[in-house]
């Protein structure tokens, strides 16, 4: 019944599906990160693998991120993070689209206080979901929810949401 249930929805995406493979998409973004409650800002670059799955690379950073806890004075960070990110499509139309995405994440936190504190880098794990609406034949907006899991210290959401271009390679 499951592989019933998860072949119809394969060739429902498929059916629905408005073929992209094969495009470029590079954008900007920006987004909040819970566990450090600051935002992050910077690129994506998402490649439409074919209809309904997209490969999704994106590089976030801020020089300026307090951490707040119980122990210290507030602390100014460097935080960077890169994300490789899946999305699949399970809903596709002509002008917008969503679904689940899935990924993995390298998180790198700088102090910036002359005798540093905190310097760590992570990895984990990124679950979600995503949104992307066509503004005009090129242009597309996009955003979503990402929960990384990266141990207890790291484990972060990210609500996000961002503008780009998309080129067309084939």
């Amino acid at each position: 019944m499951k592989k019933g249930i998860i072949s119809l929805l394969l060739v429902f995406s498929a059916v629905c599906s408005y073929a992209q493979a094969g495009d470029l998409f590079v954008g900007a973004m920006g987004g909040y990160i819970t566990h450090y409650e600051d935002p992050l800002y910077g690129l994506n670059l998402s490649y439409h693998v074919n209809d309904p799955i997209e490969l999704s690379l994106n590089g976030l950073f801020n020089s300026n991120v307090t951490l707040k806890d119980d122990f210290s004075d507030d602390s100014k960070l460097k935080l960077l993070s890169l994300n490789l990110d899946l999305h699949y499509y399970m809903i596709l139309m002509r002008s917008w689209a969503t679904g689940p995405t899935i990924g993995g994440q390298y998180l790198r936190i700088t102090d910036k206080a002359d005798q540093p504190l905190l310097n760590a880098s992570a990895g984990g794990f990124n679950i979600g979901w995503h949104f992307r609406g066509n503004i005009s034949d090129t242009m597309k907006a996009f955003g979503g929810w990402r929960y990384t899991m990266a141990g207890k210290e790291y484990s972060h959401h990210f609500f996000y949401i961002g503008v780009g271009y998309t080129f067309s390679l084939f």
